[in-house]
């Protein structure tokens, strides 16, 4: 395992020592790897569970990354709590590396799902898309913006709920003052880009986020993504002339309301497009009487949301200096310490939606 793993020893000893093991790898890139793990909840080996972990080293990354992208995700990381995020399990720096530990998704991502099973069902697709928009509503409560909201970044669990995953380019939308930051920095994929983040110009980074989620929607509902995206020019040219239709394989099925939702949240004018809450609170979520209320673990974090974003704005976090000033153990520090996931309920358009994971 050491070797297919490029851990060290004394590394598989630390974390073993706190109940993790990792098993094999999932996925790479240039200086993170995925591997499946698994932690022990006791000491008699009986009792465990499977997660994912993303391990970073940046003794291989570039500067721009280590300075700003890694730090920026940890902090953001360190603050999040909502059942339509991954839960983040615990994050650990031993020197050069960082073992973010997370839940795993059993059932992949929304696009593998999509491409297996193909187009989603739109009542199912409701359920789906409520979660996400419900997640990036808490987001953009917390004045926090995802800036690479794509299928693949959707992930789906063994009971079919929707968590939103992969910070690596979420920055906070506010300065120490309150006052919103233009982003200027090119995230993201070109499928889900919005026109003014392909125009190259400082943007607001919540409106291209909802820009991203009429993407998904879309991409649930046709199994195609809207516009051409072989040439950027022509893209940007497809999208402020909203060169976009439903597959006429499908465009029979969809009700009115879901039209319409796409059409507002695929507005090359960011001034005209919907914001988050306008599709958390749209008429097509509607259509099912449960979406209109939210669950206990929902309303919890929404109103948290709110109390972080306070603490950011204040400087007052201290998660923040937790960054700075963790445990330290080991040779080993603890930037969030263990936490457990709750149970949730398989979620389906039969069954109860309303989770607490």
């Amino acid at each position: 395992m050491t070797k297919e793993l490029l851990l060290r020893q004394s590394e598989e000893q630390t974390l073993a020592a706190r109940g993790y093991r990792l098993l094999k790898k999932l996925g790479e890139g240039s200086y993170a790897n995925v591997y499946l793990a698994e932690y022990f909840t006791s000491s008699d080996d009986k009792q465990h569970k499977f997660l994912a972990c993303k391990v970073v080293d940046i003794s291989k990354a570039p500067k721009d990354f280590v300075k700003k992208f890694l730090p920026r995700e940890l902090d953001i990381l360190i603050r999040l709590n909502h059942p339509h995020i991954v839960h983040i399990h615990s994050i650990f720096q031993r020197k050069t590396k960082y073992f973010i530990f997370m839940r795993n998704a059993e059932n992949g991502d929304l696009l593998e799902y999509i491409l297996k099973k193909g187009p989603v069902s739109e009542p199912q697709a409701r359920v789906w898309i409520r979660q996400l928009a419900l997640g990036v509503q808490y987001l953009h409560n917390m004045e926090i913006t995802h800036r690479d909201l794509k299928c693949e970044n959707c992930l789906i669990t063994s009971n079919y709920n929707l968590k939103l995953a992969d910070f690596g380019f979420a920055r906070f939308t506010v300065d120490s003052s309150g006052k919103q930051i233009l982003s200027s920095t090119y995230c993201g994929s070109l499928s889900y880009a919005a026109p003014e983040v392909l125009r190259g110009m400082p943007y607001y980074p919540k409106t291209a986020d909802v820009w991203s989620c009429g993407v998904i929607i879309f991409v649930c509902l046709n199994k195609a993504m809207p516009f051409d995206d072989t040439n950027v020019k022509k893209l940007h040219e497809l999208q402020m002339n909203k060169r976009w239709k439903f597959r006429s394989k499908v465009i029979e099925t969809l009700s009115d309301q879901v039209k319409s939702l796409v059409t507002h949240l695929l507005e090359p004018d960011a001034n005209k497009r919907w914001k988050i809450d306008q599709v958390v609170e749209s008429e097509w979520i509607g259509m099912d009487p449960r979406f209109k209320v939210l669950s206990k673990a929902e309303e919890n974090a929404l109103s948290q949301a709110g109390v972080e974003r306070k603490a950011y704005i204040d400087g007052l976090n201290k998660k923040t200096k937790d960054l700075q000033k963790s445990e330290h153990t080991d040779d080993i520090k603890v930037l969030k310490p263990t936490t457990i996931e709750e149970h949730v309920p398989k979620t389906d358009v039969q069954s109860a939606v309303h989770v607490t994971d």
